[in-house]
């Protein structure tokens, strides 16, 4: 999803991303050889009227009764974290609703002044941190990532996602080390013995995404089999499973050009869609990616047949699902040149956040959403199912051990 990724790098992603999915991840969801994937997935939610609670029992006896008292006691942190959700559900403005529909890029390292002048609110859904965007300085020190992180507002009743892209190989927007690029595991997994690879891989990952909750990235743009995203979980970050319904599928890079999945729904079926069954990811992307025999006219990333239909609907997908960039990727901008009709076009097929690099589009992205919210019921419904799985990911990342961040891990 990177504006400034070569177009050989690119290449060599989507080639591996391919490889990745057939091959890893067909292991890792029951192939011949290689461990069974965790069964579990995100599809379902804890409702926001209920928490987790400790349960104490004392029993006393006599010559004639026995008697059994139960005592149950919400946890204080689940209380306040649910009492938050109720109130931005419900309590919200459009415009509120608006923003937080919103994953938003920072131009520079003043984020505290770009958030609240340029953006208008800091109470997003997330942010977008990048050395590419110049968002802190010097860009290899880790440091001055997290003093970077730290100057946000923090007024918010559910702070926003701070996401990345830290990626297997070149592609690693913060400093952090990353594991060898993708293809490196694919040849090992081809070439040596499938389950130690995996096991090495999840572990690798585990550490990587380790260093990056150190940081204080909450949300990383980057896995392509349950390997990575089972590693990620393991260590407290949100993995996202993109590109769906599968870049690998695809000759055209969609940052320069629209793009179309080839062999269309019959090769998705067989092998497109093995990535993200059963996946324990709590994000998936969804891609510029047409796939014409099922809409002809959106790509995925806009497209209700294809982001709710197969994703939702087939695949019973009930984690937060995120667009690729709306703000630079043609394969986006080519077909609704408004940014803000891209968001509303997104938000209404099954997207829960709206991705734009660019700062500068998100003042008439933030007018549109709120003003489809104002307009239209069945839209501003829409809007509170998106938040309700955002603040659910959210409350998973801020306590762990309350609520389940990513599928039956951690249950």
């Amino acid at each position: 999803m990177d504006p400034f990724m070569s177009r050989s790098t690119r290449t060599l992603l989507i080639g591996a991303a391919a490889l990745l999915a057939v091959a890893l991840v067909i292991a890792l969801t029951g192939g011949d050889g290689a461990p069974e994937a965790s069964t579990g997935s995100t599809t379902t939610a804890e409702p926001t009227d209920t928490a987790p609670s400790s349960t104490t029992s004392t029993t006393s006896t006599s010559s004639s009764t026995t008697s059994t008292t139960t005592t149950t006691t919400l946890d204080a942190r689940a209380a306040r974290l649910l009492e938050s959700t109720r109130r931005v559900l419900t309590e919200s403005t459009p415009r509120e609703l608006a923003y937080r529909l919103v994953v938003t890029g920072l131009t520079g390292a003043d984020l505290r002044g770009r958030l609240t002048q340029t953006v208008g609110s800091a109470c997003v859904g997330g942010v977008f941190l990048t050395e590419s965007n110049a968002n802190w300085s010097p860009v290899d020190d880790p440091d001055a990532f997290r003093a970077a992180r730290a100057s946000m507002p923090t007024t918010c009743a559910f702070p926003p996602l701070v996401t990345t892209d830290a990626e297997l190989g070149e592609v690693v927007r913060v400093p952090a080390r990353s594991p060898a690029p993708a293809p490196d595991w694919a040849t090992r997994y081809v070439e040596g013995e499938p389950y130690n690879v995996l096991l090495d891989l999840q572990e690798q990952a585990a550490t990587y995404a380790t260093e990056l909750r150190d940081l204080g990235v909450d949300v990383n743009f980057a896995a392509l089999a349950n390997a990575v995203v089972e590693g990620h979980c393991a260590a407290g970050v949100a993995a996202t499973l993109k590109h769906f319904p599968n870049q690998g599928a695809t000759v055209e890079d969609p940052h320069r050009e629209p793009s179309t999945a080839i062999g269309g729904i019959d090769r998705w079926e067989t092998t497109g869609r093995l990535p993200y069954e059963t996946t324990a990811a709590p994000v998936v992307m969804t891609g510029h990616i047409f796939m014409t025999d099922v809409d002809p006219d959106l790509p995925a990333s806009m497209s209700a047949a294809i982001t709710t239909d197969l994703l939702r609907g087939d695949l019973g997908y009930d984690g937060v699902v995120i667009t690729d960039d709306l703000s630079t990727m043609r394969g986006a901008s080519d077909v609704i040149p408004d940014p803000g009709d891209r968001a509303v076009a997104a938000i209404r097929a099954g997207a829960d956040l709206v991705l734009f690099v660019n700062d500068t589009d998100i003042a008439p992205v933030v007018e549109a959403l709120t003003a489809a919210i104002e307009a239209d019921d069945t839209f501003r419904d829409r809007a509170l199912t998106a938040i309700q799985r955002i603040l659910r990911l959210q409350r998973g990342i801020l306590q762990p051990e309350l609520f389940p961040l990513c599928g039956a891990v951690g249950d």
